[in-house]
Parts: structure tokens; C-alpha cells; sequence
């Protein structure tokens, strides 16, 4: 219900984050697919600053992008895209995967206090498909199993939820669980929550209620003890699962529940208004029957400093008036490129293979009337940002050394943005504060104190003079990750920095994390940061990409670098939203200020930049 838009928004954001490169003539290159190909660098045979998808330096191919159009028919082959439907005896359009996965191949939950959580009674189960622009991108998968221990009943629930979508093209799968174990009366006991960060990688906690506070813990670098308020009353898996049929509600009538969010450690309250019974037809072709319909708005989001940093779009939800089973939800996503619409239907429908993968490309871009020439090179520029959506939308992107907000427009919801290039070590009037032990810190996603990444740091400073300062040794991580990141997998969330020393492979996160991780390995202290970079297609159309830099603290300032670029720097083609040192983190909660900017569906326009 209320958390599938969540879930869907978490897993479309992972795979966002776009993987850029600098060519030689310095324009910035998202790359194809090379496989694993070593072979020496070649000659890019594209038009220059051409966006493609993943490396070309070990010899595969620039894929072209099919045209939205095509991407709206079919693959190009004019057909139109099917319509969702529901029910056992309804065809919707089958699960997107392509390659059809049993859902008996999804992470298994763990073990209840009988030994055994696969083996209890199953007492419900129901399954959601979830479709965007018309075709299906993912399934909810909701089972609740009765357990008895030492003559007491339990039950232990699981959600999962598996997306299939393509990205440039290629095929990208994320999933999620959730799990939690509850009295028979519904008091929440222990949670768990799995999510996909990375090839043949997981970001796993799990939690136990102590009172009003849940006692959280991770594995591996994650693996300290974190307490999380709990509210009274928050709503396990079961329990969220029969909301509606327990609660009844009657047009006019709302009430509020929590539940908690793994994906941001914390419990989240949602408030739902039951507005009418409406005879409707939520299907074209179905005949109109009557319906309850509600609407579920979430809290806002805030970060630990008390700021708003995310709201989701209300939901509409439509239930049979008699049993309050829900039949239809809806979220505008602006962000993912339209509505999503989540259907409950049979396990059949979800688990068919789908004839075609909603392309996400539009939604992790933001279009430029004209491209500029030699952005990056450039000496400072100033973007005009629009967000129609937002109330205060100049808090959506932050001020620093490099960034100056101005010209605020509230009635317009715009305000410009002066980005200027620092090239290296700044002469400033009064240092920056020096950072916290935080941005040294060993975590889950940089988890630096591996072997291999600490060889990988000794490796690229291996051929400095003695002496050298941290700067020109967060300089040499750059170049280090540049030459030798082998390709981009965009098939990965985020994964941690070890698993990136291991495999050498992955897309702007990877980069990011890896090198953060080095310049801790060598006591520098480092954060990642998330924003847009400035790119164009084949075409010449100019794009602002979603992508992942690192910046580094050194003789008294924060110093921005980018490993998918090795140039030593950034100039203005790069524009900041939020950074984070990921210390004890074991949520995706600093990926919420970059969701933000995702679902405001900024416009942006360059409005002037200065070569010198």
C-alpha cells in the first residue's frame, strides 16, 4: 500500500546515477558496455562528447539510443503499450523480468524463533504488480506464515518486492525485503529488511523492539548496534497487509499508522483519508463496480539536522467497499517519468516474462535547450533552475566554495545558480571547520580498512616523491581509479568500496566509494557527493546526468574530484546536491536529497558562462 511507491522510488533512484568519462578532447562521455576486456585504450569512433553508456576504451561497440518515441512503441515496432488489468481471469501484461525468476529464487528470511520461518502455516498472501507508462516494471509479493513457540502464536511476514526495467538499453533488476515477526495481535517484535546494493551484495539489518526504541543491527562494517525510536502502535508486515479490512473506514472518516522503513532505518507515518464510493472503471474495457477510494499521504522526510529533505506524492487507492481488499493504487512519479500504477492480481500474472522494459533514460536526465562547448573547461557558470513542484525549491541545493545561489524568484519557483571551477588549493580568509573523525570512519559502503583497497591506495601513490601532501595523493587515487576502473555495470545499486577493489567494475558509485575509500586508506578525509554532470548524445542534445563524485579535505578546504573523469578537478559542469561521509550508515537515507531533486522534475537553463 502506502510503502510501494517507496520501495519502487528507492530502487529507481539506485539505478540512476549515471557513469561519466572524459575523453581526450574534454567532453564528458557516458560509455557502453565492454564486458571484461583488457585490451589497450582505442580511439573513440563517435562524434565527440556522443552519450553512450559504458566504456569504450576495451573495444565494445557505441549503442545507439532508440528515440522516445520508440521507446513509447514497442521497441520501435508501432505497437501500443498494453494496459494494465487485474484479476484471475484478467491478462495483464506479464512481470518484466526477462528472463522469467521463480519468486522461490528470492533471499530467503531468516530463520523465526522456531528455526524455520519457510515452514509455517500460511495465513495470507497477495500479490501487486506494479506498471509505469502503461507496461510492467515489478511485483509486490506479501506472505504472512502463523508460527507457535513454547505454546505461544506468531506470525512472521515477509514483502518482497523484484523490479525489472532497462537502462540504455540493458537489462537492470533490483529487489527488496522486508520481513517482520509479530504477535498474533500485531505488536512488532524484530524486523529485517534486504536490499540489492551490488552484484552478489546485500545491505542487511535487522532489529529487535525494546520498548519504544528498535535496537538495530548491520553486517560486516555495519554491524554496531544503532537505536531508532519507535513509536507507539508501528505496524508490522501482517499487520499492514489487513489495514484497511481491520480498520474499516468510512468516507469522511481518516486515521494515521506507521511502519517501518528499512531503506531509511526510521518509522514512517502515513495519513489516510477515506473520500467516496465512487462507481468507476479502473480498467479499460472493465465494467464500472463500486469502489471505496482513499487517499494516503506520507510525513515528511527530514535529515538528522531537522530538514525537509523528501515528501512522496499522495497516493490514491481504490478498495472493494465490502471487504477493503485494495484493488489499484496510483502515484504520480515525476521523477520515474509518469504515474505508477500498482495492481493486486495471482501469482501467474506477476511471474510472467514481459514483452518489453520500461527505458528510464528520460528520468535520469534533465534537458538542456542548447549545449555548451567546453563546459568543463570553463571558468564558472550560472544555470537558471526551475521547480514547479517545490516550496521552497533554492533548499534543494546547497551553497558552498563553489556554489552561489541567487536571484530568487518565489512566485516563479526559480532561482540561479553560479557554479564556479576550483581548480586546487584556495587562498581563504579563514580555513574551513576541520572535519570529524566521520569522514575517516570505516562503514558499510566505505569500508576502507579491506586489504585491497588499502593496496589499491598504496599502489597510486606508489610514485610520488616523499613528503607529498594529501592533496597531491588524492590527486593520484583519481588518476589511480580512472586507469583503472575496467568498465560499468549498471545492473549495481551502490556497492561498498571493498567489493569495488575486488571487481574493478561498476558505474559512477562505484567509482565514488572506491576512491573515497582510498584517500581514507592514506588518512585523508572524504565524502561522496551526488548531483548532475553536464553531458550531450549523439545528436548534440545536452543533458544534466544524475552522477556520484568525491571530495576531499586537504590544507584546509574541501576539494572536489571525479574518478570516471581523472582530470584533476571539476569545473562548472558539475552541480552539487548533497554529499555524505556514510559514517555507521545502515540505510540509503543520504540518497534522499538527490529523490528530492528527482521528483520536482527540475528544468534547468544555462543562462551564461564565463571562460575566465
Amino acid at each position: 500500500m502506502r510503502m510501494n511507491g517507496l520501495l519502487a522510488i528507492f530502487a529507481f533512484a539506485t539505478c540512476l546515477i549515471a557513469s561519466a568519462e572524459e575523453p581526450t578532447d574534454g567532453k564528458i562521455v557516458i560509455r557502453p558496455k565492454n564486458g571484461n576486456a583488457k585490451s589497450a585504450p582505442e580511439v573513440i569512433p563517435d562524434k565527440d562528447g556522443f552519450l553512450v553508456i559504458r566504456p569504450l576504451r576495451y573495444g565494445a561497440p557505441a549503442v545507439t539510443m532508440p528515440t522516445p518515441r520508440q521507446l513509447d512503441s514497442d521497441n520501435g515496432k508501432g505497437s501500443k503499450p498494453v494496459k494494465p488489468a487485474t484479476g484471475a481471469n484478467l491478462n495483464p501484461v506479464p512481470i518484466s523480468d526477462p528472463k522469467p525468476v521463480p519468486d522461490g529464487t528470492a533471499p530467503k528470511p531468516a530463520a523465526n524463533a522456531k528455526g524455520d520461518a519457510e515452514k509455517g502455516k500460511v495465513i495470507l498472501e497477495t500479490w501487486d504488480v506494479a506498471y509505469l507508462k502503461g507496461l510492467k516494471i515489478g511485483y509486490f509479493h506479501v506472505i504472512v506464515r502463523e508460527h507457535e513457540h513454547d505454546g505461544k502464536k506468531y506470525v512472521y511476514a515477509t514483502k518482497m518486492f523484484r523490479m525489472n526495467v532497462s537502462r540504455f538499453g540493458q537489462p537492470v533488476e533490483q529487489w527488496t525485503e522486508d520481513a517482520t515477526m509479530e504477535t498474533i495481535e500485531g505488536t512488532v517484535l524484530t524486523v529485517r529488511m534486504r536490499y540489492e546494493v551490488g552484484k552478489n551484495q546485500t545491505l542487511s539489518i535487522t532489529g529487535k523492539v525494546d520498548g519504544r526504541t528498535l535496537i538495530v543491527k548491520g553486517e560486516g562494517a555495519a554491524a554496531a548496534a544503532e537505536s531508532v525510536p519507535w513509536p507507539e502502535g508501528v505496524l508490522g508486515v501482517a499487520k499492514e497487509a489487513t489495514l484497511f479490512a481491520d480498520r474499516k473506514p468510512k468516507p469522511g472518516e481518516s486515521f494515521e499508522y506507521s511502519v517501518y522503513e528499512g531503506r531509511l532505518n526510521q518509522a514512517i507515518k502515513t495519513t489516510v483519508t477515506a473520500k467516496a464510493i465512487e462507481t468507476v472503471a479502473l480498467i479499460q474495457g472493465e465494467k464500472p463496480r463500486k469502489l471505496l477510494r482513499l487517499e494516503a499521504v506520507m510525513q515528511e522526510l527530514k535529515d538528522k539536522q531537522g530538514r525537509v529533505v523528501f515528501k512522496m506524492p499522495p497516493g490514491t487507492i481504490w478498495c472493494d467497499p465490502d471487504t477493503f481488499q485494495m484493488v489499484r493504487m496510483d502515484q504520480d512519479m515525476a521523477a520515474l517519468g509518469g504515474r505508477i500504477t500498482y495492481m493486486r492480481t495471482t501469482k501467474d500474472v506477476a511471474l510472467r516474462p514481459a514483452t518489453k522494459l520500461v527505458e528510464i533514460f528520460d528520468a535520469q536526465s534533465i534537458v538542456l535547450a542548447r549545449p555548451v562547448p567546453n563546459l568543463h573547461e570553463a571558468a564558472s557558470a550560472v544555470y537558471r533552475i526551475t521547480m514547479e513542484s517545490e516550496a521552497d525549491p533554492e533548499s534543494a541545493i546547497p551553497q558552498d566554495g563553489r556554489q552561489i545561489i541567487q536571484n530568487i524568484d518565489k512566485a516563479k519557483k526559480t532561482f540561479d545558480l553560479q557554479v564556479s571551477a576550483i581548480r586546487g588549493i584556495q587562498k581563504l580568509p579563514v580555513a574551513e571547520k576541520i572535519p570529524g573523525p566521520e569522514y575517516l570512519s570505516h562503514s558499510f559502503f566505505i569500508d576502507w580498512q579491506d586489504d585491497r583497497v588499502k593496496a589499491h591506495a598504496k599502489a597510486a601513490v606508489a610514485g610520488l616523491p616523499a613528503g607529498a601532501t594529501p592533496w597531491q595523493q588524492a590527486k593520484a587515487v583519481e588518476t589511480w581509479v580512472f586507469k583503472n576502473m575496467r568498465g560499468v555495470e549498471f545492473s549495481q545499486a551502490q556497492a561498498s568500496a571493498s567489493e569495488v577493489a575486488k571487481t574493478l567494475n561498476g558505474d559512477c558509485t562505484e567509482f565514488g566509494v572506491l576512491a573515497a575509500g582510498m584517500c581514507r586508506a592514506l588518512g585523508i578525509s572524504s565524502r561522496t557527493v551526488y548531483g548532475l554532470v553536464y553531458a550531450t548524445d549523439r545528436s548534440g542534445k545536452a543533458f544534466l546526468a544524475y552522477h556520484m563524485w568525491y571530495e576531499v579535505y586537504a590544507e584546509g578546504q574541501w576539494l572536489a574530484l571525479d574518478g570516471t573523469r581523472g582530470q584533476g578537478s571539476i569545473g562548472p559542469g558539475h552541480i552539487k546536491i548533497t554529499d555524505t561521509s556514510w559514517d555507521n550508515e545502515k540505510s540509503l537515507a543520504p540518497v534522499l536529497p538527490l529523490i528530492r531533486v528527482l521528483m520536482a522534475k527540475p528544468a534547468v537553463e544555462i543562462v551564461k558562462v564565463n571562460e575566465r
